[in-house]
């Protein structure tokens, strides 16, 4: 048979009731927390899509120069693909999702809630990197087309 060891048990310290609540509230605000930030990502994209489809309407004929060059153009579609990719991915973060859960069976409930996180939040990385990306290129093609002036 086994020896179990006893080990001493304290009361809580007020710090550390400080801190287990505050993961309590992490927990239960987080899904918020992603969700407004890809709603942020969704506004900027928005914003950085209408600009960028206004200067392609604006463009005169015959285009300008610097929308002539192979490498303004590369750089614009994939700051446009790169845009597009993070609103997309920033609205599946948004977009609500059916999640059956036995209410008498909490552990079920903590599985779904985590994977319900890992899934908006994985998607909300990839907005943000999508989004990084876009930006870098739409940048490089804004510069080339300075340059190229």
């Amino acid at each position: 048979m086994p020896r179990y060891e006893v080990v001493a048990v304290r009361p809580e310290t007020p710090e550390e009731a400080r801190l287990r609540q505050w993961w309590a509230e992490q927990a239960v605000t987080a899904p918020d927390n992603l969700e407004a930030a890809a709603r942020q990502i969704i506004g900027l994209v928005s914003g950085l899509l209408g600009v960028l489809f206004g200067v392609l309407t604006l463009a005169a004929e015959p285009l300008p120069v610097y929308l002539q060059r192979d490498d303004v153009k590369f750089a614009g579609v994939a700051a446009i693909v790169l845009l597009l990719l993070a609103l997309l991915a920033g609205l599946a973060v948004v977009f609500p999702q059916s999640v059956a859960v036995p209410r008498a069976r909490p552990d079920e409930q903590a599985a779904q809630f985590a994977a319900l996180l890992g899934r908006k939040s994985g998607a909300l990385g990839l907005a943000a990197v999508c989004f990084g990306l876009g930006v870098v290129a739409l940048g490089a093609a804004l510069i080339i087309a300075l340059l190229s002036l």
